[in-house]
Order: C-alpha cells, then structure tokens, then sequence
C-alpha cells in the first residue's frame, strides 16, 4: 500500500511537461484502483435558462455565463466506479441593467461509472447538491441542483490524470420549469494514495526494453540502440551501421575514422593521414601556384612554369637551360655555350649539312663523305646529351614514292654510320622527306642539286 504523495505532488509543479508515455512505460493503462485522489479544475458555466439564484424569489434577477473553477474529492473502489465530493465556484455578473454581481458555491456530490477500463477511460457521472450565495449583491439564496454529465480521464503519471467533462445542470428557475446550465471543465486529479497491481510491459524479445520503446521489438537489442541489434555497441543498429562489427561515430555510418579526418576508413584512400573529403580522405597536395608540376618549394621560378629539369623555370626550347640565362633561347643547344649550340655543329652539322654524297639512285654513302661523319661523331660524342633530327630529302625526278622511299634510306643510311663508330642510336632520329621540302628550284641542274641533301636538325638534349 502506498503512502501519501505530497512530495510527488511538488515535483509535478516543477515538471509540467510530462505525458501520458510516463504511465504506459509501468503497465496500467488505465486508472488507479483502488485510490483516492484530489482534483482541482477549471471551466465555464454557460446559463441556458432563466436560473434563480437571488435572495428574493422570483425577482426575474439570474447570473450571466462565467468562469468557473472549483476542487473534488473522490475514492475510486474499483475500475469501473468512482464517488467524488467537491466544491465549484462561480463568480458572476446578474442578467440585469443594475450592476450586480457576486460569488456563487456550488456543493455537491458525483458518481462516475467507467465501462472501460483503458489508457483514455470514458466515464458518466449522475450526482447533485445545491448552489448557496456566498457573497454579492444578490443576497444569501440556496437552491437544489442535480445534473449529469459525461467525460474522460487519461494518467499523465502514476499520480496524476488528466481530466475533461462537460455536465448538465438543472436548478431553481423563476419561470415556469427548471434553469439550465451547461458546465465545460478541465482539470487534474492528483492521487494521494491507490494501490493498484501493474503488470510489467510487454518485451517480446526479452530484452529489458518495453515494446512501445522498442524499435525493433522482435529482435533482442541494446538500449543505445533503441533495442535494435548493435553488434559493435557504437549506438547505431546493425541494420543501418556500414561496419556494424567496428564501432564508429553516428555521421560516419558507424564506421570508424582513425585519423578523424571526417572520411570513414573504408571510403577513406589515406586512413591513418588526415586529408580531405574532395581528396577521398587524402592531404591535399603541396602548393604548385604555376601548376608545372615542380612544387613551389622547390621551384626556382614559382610563377612562371617550366619543365622539372629546367628547376620549375622557362625553357622554350628545351635544352636544359633556362630562358633566364640561354643565349640563345629559341634553339636547343649547350650549356657550355649559354644555350647556343657549339659554333663547330653550327657552322657544319645544324641545317642542310654539305659534303654527304651517295651514289646515284642508291642509299650508299660514298667513302667521300666519311670523313666528314667522322667528324660529326667526334663532335657529337663530345656533346653528348644532344639529340638530333637526320632528315633525307630529293628532288622531284622520278616517282614520288619511290624518291620518299630514297630520301628514308639515306637518312637511316647516315644515323647507322654514327651508330656504328659508337653513338646512342636512341640520340638520333631518322626521317625521310623525299621531295616535299625543296629548299630551291627543281628547274634547274643547281636547284636539283640543293635539293639533294642530308639535314641535321638538334632537337635538344636528353
């Protein structure tokens, strides 16, 4: 048996926010029984008839529709039946061009009869009493009352309910028949003692998380996961966790992010280095301003792009030196030379290259021309980082194919001597022209002669 529940009834001041949730989580879905309560209540008494409630009778003076407020107390014996007795108050305004007023008591005493014993529990109520002048201008009248009504009671708590009803009054009237009122209320009624058995709440997987607080009711879970199954008992159920046997953060799918970048590691390229999401978990890369691919901090012209050999810095013409400092920035050459090609190569080995001769209509090198090779091997194994373009060329006697097909053996006919007295091969390239690139008129024995020729073309270094 349970005790007075003054203290309870304080704490219920201080935590208005409670619902009917708080009642359901212990069992008893509906009111207390048996018990005994207090109730307090609010409303407004509509006055349909011609009520009088005046000292003087039949004087035709009745009170105006008002507030209403008043206190109960009742013993609920068993589910369906309930006793109250209580005590309305019902300041008013007389219906009369005096300005009349006062405070009417209405004493009185209830039967509720609930049928259903539920979480909302309907309820009749039949009862009477009388209405009595407790102050104003109308005297000190007393009158019988009885009325009926009908209503609903809910538990917010185990200690309190919420109460709504609206009831029928009948009372003296100075016309022929009865008054009419219609009473509209809203309360609370607080339980100062009941001892009622509750039956635990269901738990259908047996899991210690009632049912109605169960998001997964049938199958056996954690609270941290509202009863839902979590392996790794990192709050989110397994349904939704992306790595349910390793425990992760919530905004991760519930996997873990070692390096707390905010990519979870199975979506994360550099898990144990913090990085960025638009780089799949990875650093973002070093600052290149230039975009040269020679990172700023080890270019030497940071804002100006050039090749990874040249340092980061321009080098129009590839040769290894850059623009800055080449003499000679518009063709490959040497560092020796500030990035001019040797005069020795320029002068004999850069364009068309005089003194290489073949037999007629043949790719083969006439033993006059070898000394000059012999000379450019020696030069070119000097410099020995220059790469260069041998390209053959004829004039336009005979067919076009077959001089295309010459001017490609003469100049594989030259690359192979160079080769052959110890040259890179890889150093050389070999292309044949025919006689699409003249350099002179094919009109004439002299022009057809200029236009028979060997190129060396230094293409930069290696």
């Amino acid at each position: 048996m349970r005790s007075l529940r003054t203290s309870s009834i304080l704490a219920l001041a201080l935590v208005p926010g409670l619902s009917l949730a708080a009642r359901a989580d212990e069992g008893s879905p509906g009111i207390p029984h048996p018990g005994f309560y207090l109730g307090i209540y609010g409303g407004y008494d509509l006055v349909l008839g011609d009520w009088d409630l005046n000292e003087v009778s039949d004087a035709g003076v009745a009170p105006k529709s008002s507030l209403m407020g008043g206190v109960r107390l009742g013993l609920q014996p068993n589910a369906w039946l309930a006793i109250e007795l209580g005590v309305a108050v019902i300041p008013f305004a007389a219906d009369t061009t005096e300005d009349l007023s006062g405070v009417a008591l209405g004493l009185r005493g209830d039967v509720l009869i609930s049928p259903i014993d539920a979480a909302w529990s309907p309820h009749l109520l039949v009862g009477g009493g009388a209405f009595m002048l407790a102050s104003g201008d109308l005297g000190s009248d007393s009158d019988w009352e009885m009325h009926y009504g009908l209503g609903l009671r809910g538990m917010l708590t185990d200690f309190m309910n919420l109460r709504v009803e609206a009831r029928h009054v009948f009372n003296d009237s100075f016309s022929s028949g009865l008054a009419s009122n219609v009473e509209l209320q809203l309360g609370l009624d607080f339980w100062l003692w009941e001892d009622s058995v509750r039956p635990p709440p269901p738990d259908s997987d047996a899991d210690g998380i009632p049912d109605n607080e169960d998001a997964c009711p049938l199958q056996k879970g954690v609270e941290t996961a509202r009863g839902c199954p979590d392996q790794d008992r990192d709050g989110l159920s397994d349904s939704f966790d992306a790595c349910p046997d390793r425990p992760g953060p919530q905004n991760q799918r519930g996997c873990p992010d070692t390096d707390g970048d905010g990519v979870a590691d199975d979506l994360d390229q550099c898990f144990q280095v913090p990085g960025v999401v638009e780089r799949q978990g990875c650093p973002p890369p070093p600052p290149d301003a230039d975009g040269d691919g020679v990172l700023d901090a080890d270019d030497f012209c940071p804002e100006d792009p050039g090749p990874v050999f040249a340092g980061g810095c321009p080098d129009r013409d590839g040769d290894g030196v850059v623009d800055a400092s080449d003499k000679c920035p518009d063709q490959p050459g040497v560092a020796e030379e500030a990035g001019c090609l040797p005069k020795a190569i320029l002068k004999k080995f850069s364009g068309s290259v005089k003194g290489i001769n073949f037999e007629t209509g043949s790719a083969k090198i006439k033993k006059s021309s070898f000394k000059l090779l012999d000379e450019a091997v020696a030069l070119f194994k000097q410099y020995g980082n220059l790469r260069v373009e041998i390209s053959g060329h004829t004039d336009d006697q005979g067919p076009d194919d077959m001089n295309l097909k010459l001017s490609q053996d003469r100049a594989e006919a030259v690359r192979a001597y160079l080769v052959e007295k110890g040259l890179d091969v890889a150093r050389f390239g070999a292309l044949g022209y025919g006689e699409t690139r003249p350099v002179a008129t094919n009109k004439t024995g002299a022009g057809r002669a200029q236009n028979r020729r060997i190129e060396f073309k230094i293409m930069g270094q290696n």
